[in-house]
């Protein structure tokens, strides 16, 4: 059997790249092809058949030569990156049903859906699928309030799941905090995370400035250490290498959504910022601090506020986040027997 796997893979988004490394632990990478925007990237990372996710030739072979589809985690349906994203990924899904392949959703994030026009062809897609699974309450919300009726099942983010690669590193000699920022429409994140930094090093901590998306994040987490002294950290060779790095961190301060969840994933206290919907559903399932909008001012002040509760949700986090891995776990059981179903009577 061969399995065509669509997501927003190839771009060094180590979040999304993430959730491909999760299925791809789940399933046979000599199995699978996944759609890349960097398919040698994406063939020497994982080990799977990749081709360029934009050459449509080529997406079309892959497609007909697939048993099945699997559109694994992220948000994947949305406008607000752009319209053409979204038609994308629903005109994939729309092959997919009409070459009579099974496809399959599943931790997807929903939305938003700013404009009617992205509500009304998400709603007549998604009608047509027999199963949704999603990864948090407020992508099924979303999905019902716009009129979708199929069966929605609401499971965590992939990335739950990842196993960790190669040895933890010991516990640094200075307390490490880790940042993950990004930019983000006129919110001032740079002279924020700044400030934050000097304030940690003022404090006896040691900033970790950690991009989570090369091409957006690096190159603002290298003006925020020019002008704070703080690291940055190396480009990882894997994102389950990157999650295992997180291990000895003290704390993370997280606008990205998998710089939280790779930190709690290794029981590393996380202060959430909340420029999506996404943040505030994560904040919300393992119950961590969330600040809504940042500027120099607001940083501080949570900083100051999340420090002394620390070493508390060091403690807790594990009994937080273990039902979200095992609902991950459960979902991808789940999906391989599915997929056995399609096999066996194929």
């Amino acid at each position: 059997m061969r399995l065509l796997l669509v997501g927003y893979y190839g771009y060094r988004n180590w979040g999304d790249e993430g959730c491909l490394a999760t299925l791809l632990q789940s399933l046979s990478p000599q199995s699978c092809t996944v759609l890349s925007g960097d398919p040698e990237f994406t063939h020497r990372t994982y080990g799977a058949w990749a081709v360029p996710r934009m050459a449509f030739r080529a997406v079309r072979q892959a497609l007909r030569e697939a048993d099945g589809i699997v559109f694994g985690g992220g948000s994947l349906l949305q406008d607000a990156t752009s319209m053409r994203s979204l038609l994308y990924y629903l005109t994939l899904i729309v092959a997919g049903l009409r070459a009579r392949k099974p496809v399959w959703l599943v931790a997807q994030g929903m939305g938003p859906f700013r404009r009617p026009i992205s509500r009304w062809w998400v709603r007549r897609v998604l009608n047509r699928l027999p199963e949704i699974r999603l990864r948090d309450e407020g992508s099924a919300h979303l999905l019902k309030r716009i009129g979708v009726q199929t069966p929605l099942r609401v499971d965590a983010d992939l990335t739950w799941a990842l196993s960790p690669r190669g040895t933890k590193s010991p516990p640094p000699t200075n307390k490490v905090i880790g940042l993950t920022p990004r930019a983000w429409k006129g919110w001032q994140v740079e002279p924020a995370f700044v400030a934050l930094a000097r304030a940690l090093q003022h404090a006896g901590y040691q900033p970790l400035l950690i991009p989570m998306q090369e091409s957006q994040d690096r190159p603002l987490c290298e003006r925020i250490a020019q002008q704070s002294g703080a690291v940055v950290m190396a480009p990882p060779d894997h994102p389950a290498t990157l999650l295992a790095s997180l291990a000895s961190l003290q704390a993370v301060v997280a606008m990205r959504l998998h710089g939280a969840i790779f930190a709690l994933a290794q029981s590393v206290p996380t202060l959430c910022i909340a420029y999506d919907p996404k943040v505030n559903a994560l904040a919300q399932q393992t119950q961590m601090p969330l600040i809504p909008s940042i500027d120099v001012e607001v940083l501080l002040s949570a900083w100051q506020a999340f420090a002394p509760q620390i070493p508390h949700l060091r403690e807790t986090l594990p009994e937080r986040t273990r039902p979200l891995r095992q609902k991950t776990l459960h979902m991808l059981e789940h999906l391989a027997q599915q997929i056995g179903l399609v096999y066996n009577t194929s």
